[in-house]
């Protein structure tokens, strides 16, 4: 059993003696016997830790309170009075580590510091492995644009209805933020719909710089229609894609599936790299306009050899000379950052049909 009151008066006389080498030697020791000896320490033993370390680490310097931060906040039995000092120091170099990573932080410290705090603090608790609502509310509310994009992408963060509506409208001018939140689970129905809308305003907008209001609103629809995910059976095309994808997923390995014959392998391929779902590859190979299958393309960087091979696939007539100039024309116009938005906010927008219950086609509101 350790017995820390041999020391005490060490500590003591090295405080009150003003030696700052002393009392920083003493406190590596103490922190280097807890950590390792942490895991067999009972709770007595610890809060006799804690009120050495705490009486040594006090009225320091901002690095070592750092270092006992960083060596303190993985640990689940970590002393409480010192990482509540820890984590209420106004430098974010100090409180960051046990903020992130500290167990022994209760809600109620964590409201108090990310309702004070500065950016860097709430940042540090965003990551945090488990967030409960009372803190998001906080962390939303007065998070900057990374703060909140951080915390809308924690999976381990809750957030009640509140929270979720103002990471909605915050969401509003925030792309980054649109996503993280399109691909949350635990999305209410309400603001997957208005995310949904959003998806559809940005997409107008993005095409019309490219092609102009006209043509934007076209293709747009044709985009959306062709891109919605048919009921068809893709499963023995992904087991064998999936198992090609454990040696690496390229353009060529695409290319050799669309020359033998295998233009299902060769779109679920096509889908695994844009992160969308296989039937919406597959119609968008089905649809009685190249522009589906265009975006998809375009928004994994393949170039025009591959889109002609994937033209070439489709069923019926072989596209003519004239057909496959004016893809050519499609596809060096089609900037791939207007793409790759289409088809992440196609992705959403089925993905809020699933949960809404929705059935209207974009296309009536394009």
């Amino acid at each position: 059993m350790i017995v820390l009151s041999s020391v005490v008066a060490d500590v003591e006389g090295a405080i009150a003696s003003g030696d700052h080498a002393k009392r920083m030697g003493m406190l590596r020791q103490m922190t280097d016997l807890f950590t390792d000896q942490a895991p067999r320490l009972n709770e007595a033993q610890v809060d006799a830790f804690d009120a050495v370390i705490l009486r040594l680490s006090r009225d320091i310097e901002t690095r070592a309170r750092a270092d006992l931060s960083t060596a303190l906040a993985p640990l689940p039995n970590a002393p409480i009075q010192v990482i509540r000092d820890l984590a209420f120091d106004p430098s974010a170099a100090v409180a960051g580590p046990v903020l992130e990573h500290s167990e022994r932080l209760d809600e109620r410290d964590l409201v108090q510091i990310a309702s004070a705090g500065d950016q860097a603090h709430l940042l540090a608790i965003s990551r945090r492995r488990a967030i409960g609502t009372a803190v998001t509310d906080v962390i939303v509310t007065r998070g900057d644009e990374r703060v909140v994009r951080g915390v809308a992408g924690n999976r381990g963060a809750r957030f009640s209805e509140g929270g979720f509506q103002i990471l909605t409208a915050r969401a509003r001018d925030d792309v980054a933020l649109t996503d993280a939140l399109a691909a949350r689970a635990d999305l209410p129905p309400a603001q997957m719909a208005q995310l949904v809308g959003l998806a559809q305003e940005r997409a107008r907008r993005a095409l019309a710089q490219d092609f102009g209001e006209s043509a934007a609103a076209q293709a747009t629809r044709a985009a959306a229609a062709g891109l919605a995910p048919p009921p068809l059976d893709v499963t023995p095309a992904e087991v064998a894609v999936a198992a090609r994808a454990k040696a690496g997923l390229d353009e060529a390995m695409v290319q050799t599936w669309l020359t033998t014959g295998e233009a299902t392998h060769a779109l679920v391929a096509l889908a695994r790299l844009a992160g969308v779902p296989s039937g919406m590859a597959v119609t968008a190979h089905r649809a009685p306009t190249m522009d589906p299958i265009l975006f998809l393309v375009r928004s994994v960087k393949f170039g025009w050899k591959t889109l002609k091979l994937f033209l070439a696939a489709r069923k019926g007539a072989p596209p003519s000379t004239e057909e496959l100039r004016n893809a050519f024309q499609a596809f060096e116009d089609l900037s791939v950052a207007t793409a790759q938005r289409v088809v992440r906010f196609t992705a959403a927008r089925e993905a809020a049909r699933g949960k809404i219950g929705e059935t209207a086609d974009l296309s009536r509101t394009a």
